[in-house]
């Protein structure tokens, strides 16, 4: 819950002064219309600051679902819901169906599509290979990181915009120690189910 709610809705950037309170979905739309950016100077991914999103709403309800032991039954349905309002932040602002399938946006329009799609079809009783719970693991400590990282290399264009510093917002860390804290429990859980199968 930390996690998604660093990647969703939390502030990466809060300057309420300079009515600059960015989120991180904001943020992949916000840096298109840098100077930089939009000249070509300036390289930036935005679709990472989706990761944390996509990852976190893809991968949360496949792991908790995925017949691990000590999961109980309301938080995977709880987690499932979630997926509803968290999948639809992927979108882009207009939800034309015109801009949805252009080039720019398919991956988000995809993206989410795929992430409801999971969250209605998967059953608990499917398990994911635990390679893959560890690769959704690390995924969501790695995918926070990738989007620190274009922040970084885009913050000396925002604050030359808002001609002000600008400092990452609680969010980020939210995101961030959210995703490690998830990435733990299910390795853990992960690991004690390895034990509980090899003691059998």
């Amino acid at each position: 819950m930390v996690a998604a709610t660093g990647a969703s809705c939390a502030p990466w950037i809060e300057r309420p002064a300079a009515a600059l309170v960015l989120t991180a979905p904001d943020l992949a739309e916000f840096v298109k219309f840098l100077p930089e950016v939009r000249d070509g100077t300036l390289g930036i991914q935005r679709l990472f600051f989706l990761a944390p999103l996509f990852l976190l709403t893809l991968g949360t309800p496949l792991a908790l679902g995925s017949g691990l032991s000590g999961t109980p039954s309301w938080l995977r349905l709880l987690t499932r819901l979630a997926v509803f309002p968290l999948a639809l932040m992927l979108l882009p602002p207009v939800w034309s169906p015109t801009v949805m399938i252009s080039e720019e946006f398919r991956l988000q329009t995809l993206g989410c599509i795929v992430c409801i799609v999971l969250a209605i079809v998967w059953r608990s009783n499917w398990r994911l290979p635990r390679y893959l719970l560890a690769l959704l693991s690390l995924g969501w400590v790695v995918a926070p990181l990738l989007a620190i990282w274009q922040f970084v290399e885009a913050q000396p264009a925002i604050a030359r915009a808002y001609a002000s510093a600008i400092t990452l917002g609680w969010g980020v860390w939210a995101t961030v120690g959210g995703g490690v804290l998830m990435s733990f429990i299910i390795l853990w859980l992960v690991w004690r189910d390895a034990n509980h199968c090899e003691s059998r």
